[in-house]
């Protein structure tokens, strides 16, 4: 009888939206002119916001943006993504836009490389900016413009064979670090083989790349089922300490404890409080005198979801650091129109802060069509902020500066020159740079306030130059900020072999391990990991008997496990150089893995097991028909009651901010990262479109169990499943026989007995999740 009401109803629904389809049609956001986006943007009192270029000037669907030391942008963008049509040549370009007159506008621009497709990573080379590093797929080139017309004329592959399981996960987000190291990412499924003169460098899965250009050494980290599953950014603190984040989950991570060679760890937990399932890209720590103080040392994180570049405090946290949304500042720039995709953020020439808007109301692919028609794929814009009725920053000479007075822009309290006259120094004579260097180094006044900090960024540039100093690096490693000292101590792993003899690294390192500094504890264990012999292992064994957190924590078990080939043949043969005092605690730290197999079972597709198809099908005219109905009468207040109802049972699978279960992915920003008409059918046939990170798995071992869940964690050796019950199975991969992806968790047909009124305020409330009010 119920069900025959329910159908009644439905019908008379469906019958009553025939009337609006069109305005169904709708609900697709308009395209707009940068001139109609810009009264949409929302800054904080004070600041403002201009139009610095768009299409006109060549700019589509930018993915990074870098300055060059001449104040030229360059922008690395896709016309083609997320995929070729048949017959269609790759036609994306790398653009350099240069504001010639001062009037915060771009005015000239450049096409410096085209023919490209879907670039995504992209790094000015060291030196004079007339060359730049760009990833795309599974290349890394290094394209030069050799005459000075502004356009590359020559290409060389500086690497390839890197993973491209799937284009939005192809290595990406390239940044230097401060000491000459280009670093980058790749997604979850890039499995990648590349070769170089150390050998082949491999990384499976999602992970983090360092290649040092003048040793030609890739070195990879992270690896496996584990978050990041799609890192995509990277920004350094002012004194180094490396940050990544997350694109598939916005979450931040601090790399540095597991950045040892030959360690892949397993599930990491995000730093940020709070996190709220937002998804980000390509932060900047605030560092312009243009800015109040209040901002100063500020992060900001491109919040490509939720229409907004959210404001992020950095603090300590013990070894590491914790990340937090500021608690009295607002995002720097929000939108309440939904094709602003905020990708990038950088500081400019002038200190302000430049914003890279892919500009699209769809974004990704896995959520909507790849044919979708409306995907934009013609405009894109950089956006420009600044503080009014406060002066902008002249920028100072970096090109075709000396030596002595790049050196002194080292000690900057702007970030954007620091970067930059370091860039051009990595890429000088390293006989000049190096010894004049040398020589400026020692005539820093001992009393300079600033003078640690001024060696630290000097060491950074010994380093980039493959050049070790050993009278400088003394000096950091016996500097009073804790902060210099662990720079030292990250040296003297770099630079271990080639040390003169009697610098003892590892006796160095020993003193470190017992340093009162946490930060120092934690570098100094990393760099004894990094030293492949068998006295590194006290270094481990003096740190971990100093108070530890989870990060110096995780950095002794990545060190234990990286050493046991030199540390366990001492154990058990009691041979010189092992104390019996050291056993037990090396013992404790050591978490002994199954032996991964020598070949991986094969993923198979498998059959859901929940029900595929409910009464209600997410077909073009119901899709159409509902977001219609929603958008003319939707009352998301009631719609957040129906979707708490215990027999719906989406609070308990999903969370919304305090709220709800770890079944199925967080919906905190799920009516902005699609169409309506999209929400609609994936709510409608779940099996339709799957969330990344959240396939359901079968797996069957060699004594017949089997396990149903979603995936949590994984190395090489292990896999972690959630179960439907939220509890979570670790399973050796040896012991796997079959593995078959079965979809999705949720069953079709959760709504059926929902009224036509109560399934459109359901939507109505899941559509306005993450939108700027």
């Amino acid at each position: 009888m119920m069900r025959d009401f329910a159908a009644r109803r439905r019908g008379a629904f469906l019958a009553s939206f025939a009337a609006v389809l069109a305005a169904g049609e709708a609900a697709a956001q308009p395209a707009l002119s940068p001139a109609e986006q810009l009264p949409g943007f929302k800054v904080p009192p004070g600041f403002e916001v201009n139009l610095f270029a768009s299409e006109e000037d060549g700019v589509v669907n930018p993915i990074q943006i870098r300055w060059d030391e001449r104040g030229r942008l360059w922008v690395a963008g896709s016309k083609v993504y997320p995929q070729l049509k048949p017959g269609q040549e790759p036609e994306d370009e790398i653009i350099i836009l240069e504001d010639t007159n001062g009037d915060g506008r771009a005015d000239k621009s450049t096409v410096f490389a085209d023919g490209l497709m879907i670039p995504t990573g992209l790094e000015i080379a060291p030196g004079p900016g007339n060359a730049c590093y760009v990833g795309e797929g599974t290349k890394v080139w290094l394209m030069t413009d050799t005459d000075g017309d502004g356009r590359a004329d020559r290409r060389e592959i500086v690497l390839r064979g890197f993973g491209t399981g799937d284009n939005h996960q192809n290595i990406n987000s390239f940044r230097w670090s401060p000491a000459g190291e280009l670093m980058f990412s790749q997604g979850l499924h890039a499995f990648s083989r590349v070769e170089t003169p150390w050998g082949i460098s491999t990384l499976d899965q999602a992970g983090l790349w360092r290649y040092r250009p003048r040793e030609q050494r890739l070195d990879g980290f992270y690896g496996g089922d584990n978050q990041p599953a799609n890192p995509w950014g990277w920004v350094f603190t002012r004194w180094g300490e490396p940050i990544v984040v997350a694109g598939n989950t916005g979450g931040f991570h601090f790399p540095a404890p597991e950045m040892i060679r030959g360690w892949q760890g397993g599930r990491r937990d995000s730093v940020w409080v709070k996190q709220r399932g937002r998804k980000t890209t390509n932060p900047e720590i605030l560092e312009s005198a243009h800015f109040p103080d209040e901002w100063q040392g500020l992060m900001f994180a491109c919040g490509f979801i939720n229409n907004s570049v959210w404001t992020l405090q950095i603090e300590r946290d013990g070894a590491g650091v914790k990340i937090s949304d500021h608690a009295s500042l607002p995002p720097i720039i929000q939108s309440r129109h939904g094709t602003f995709r905020p990708v990038d953020v950088k500081l400019g020439p002038d200190g302000a802060l430049y914003v890279a808007d892919w500009y699209d109301a769809i974004i990704g692919h896995y959520q909507v069509s790849f044919r979708h028609p409306d995907r934009d794929k013609t405009r894109g814009r950089i956006w420009r902020i600044t503080v009014k009725d406060r002066p902008l920053l002249a920028p100072p000479k970096i090109a075709g500066a000396s030596l002595p007075e790049l050196f002194a822009l080292l000690r900057s309290r702007d970030r954007w020159p620091r970067e930059q006259a370091r860039r051009v120094l990595f890429g000088g004579d390293s006989a000049k740079v190096t010894g004049e260097l040398r020589r400026w180094c020692e005539r820093l006044d001992p009393a300079a306030p600033d003078r640690e900090f001024a060696l630290a960024q000097a060491l950074g540039v010994f380093a980039a130059h493959e050049t070790p100093v050993p009278g400088v690096l003394d000096l950091l490693l016996a500097a009073k900020a804790g902060e210099a000292r662990a720079v030292g101590a990250g040296m003297l792993s770099r630079w271990s072999e080639r040390l003169p003899a009697g610098f003892d690294p590892v006796g160095r390192l020993q003193r470190l391990a017992c340093d009162p500094d946490s930060r120092v504890r934690l570098a100094a264990v990393v760099a004894a990991g990094n030293i492949p012999r068998l006295p590194s292992i006290e270094v481990v064994v003096l740190a971990a008997g100093q108070p530890r957190d989870r990060f110096i924590e995780l950095a002794l078990r990545a060190a234990v496990a990286v050493l046991k080939p030199f540390w366990q043949p001492a154990l058990e043969g009691n041979t010189a150089g092992w104390r019996t005092e050291w056993t037990a605690l090396v013992q404790e730290l050591d978490l002994p893995r199954p032996k991964p197999p020598a070949r991986a079972v094969a993923i198979t597709k498998g059959t859901p097991i929940v029900p595929v198809t409910g009464q209600r099908r997410g077909t073009p005219f119901v899709q159409g028909s509902v977001a219609a109905e929603v958008l003319a009468r939707g009352n998301a207040v009631h719609g957040a009651e129906i979707f708490r109802r215990p027999e719906l049972g989406c609070i308990g699978c999903h969370r919304v901010g305090d709220e709800g279960g770890d079944i199925g992915p967080r919906l905190d920003s799920v009516g902005s990262a699609q169409p309506l008409e999209t929400l609609i059918g994936k709510v409608l046939e779940p099996q339709r479109q799957l969330v990344e990170g959240y396939e359901t798995f079968k797996v069957t071992t060699r004594t017949g169990e089997v396990l149903v869940g979603i995936v949590v964690a994984g190395n090489e050796a292990e896999l972690t499943l959630r179960d439907p019950g939220g509890a979570e199975h670790v399973v050796p991969r040896a012991s796997i026989v079959n593995r078959e992806m079965i979809g999705s968790l949720m069953p079709a047909g959760l709504t059926d007995a929902l009224s036509p009124e109560d399934l459109r305020d359901l939507f109505a409330y899941l559509t306005q999740l993450g939108k700027v009010k």
